[in-house]
């Protein structure tokens, strides 16, 4: 179905999209808490894949957690001024600045995403109550290891997939929770 839309998508489109539509900055930029849970599936071009799963919390200006539960247990926590990674074997810690582009996610959490604009033409259209990004890197450095990032997705939910040179695939699955759900990131 994601690739359908696409389809209608390059077909349909009339140009390329120069700042972040407002439904899709709605989402990349939530204003209140957001929970809920992902999948992330990594595919190789034999056909071999690798899923893992968890939940997530983003708070707005206080902290974000992504939480791998299966098939073991991670952590990746940021507040606006560190980052904690653990796992079974180990926890780092490290100022959030010395993240590597990290200025870049700092720009798009004040809701700024020209430097993705910099770096990648996108297509976008919106059907049905929901939108669709088809985005090719245009710089050189990126071409080299990415050949496109597809995003699908609605107030609740959002498909993500990167396709690199060799047809590796990367496929995130996010599925929000109603607010005021328990149970995660206690």
């Amino acid at each position: 179905m994601l690739f359908g839309y696409l389809g209608v998508l390059i077909a349909a489109a009339t140009g390329f999209v120069a700042e972040v539509p407002d439904t899709l900055k709605t989402r990349l930029v939530p204003t209140n808490e957001v929970r809920g849970v992902f999948v992330q599936t990594k595919t190789l071009p034999t056909g071999e894949k690798f899923v893992s799963s968890g939940d997530y919390c983003v708070r707005p200006g206080v902290d974000f957690s992504w939480r791998t539960t299966d098939p073991f247990d991670t952590l990746f926590f940021a507040t606006q001024k560190e980052y904690v990674y653990s796992n079974e074997d180990e926890v780092v810690s490290r100022p959030l600045k010395d993240l590597p582009g990290f200025s870049n996610f700092a720009e798009a959490q004040a809701g700024d995403f020209s430097g993705y604009f910099k770096a990648f033409d996108s297509l976008y259209k919106e059907e049905d109550g929901r939108f669709f990004v088809l985005s090719r890197p245009k710089v050189f450095t990126l071409k080299k290891v990415l050949e496109r990032v597809e995003i699908e997705g609605d107030s609740t939910n959002l498909l993500m997939k990167a396709t690199f040179p060799d047809k590796t695939t990367i496929e995130v699955r996010l599925t929000d929770l109603p607010s005021g759900s328990a149970g995660l990131l206690k």
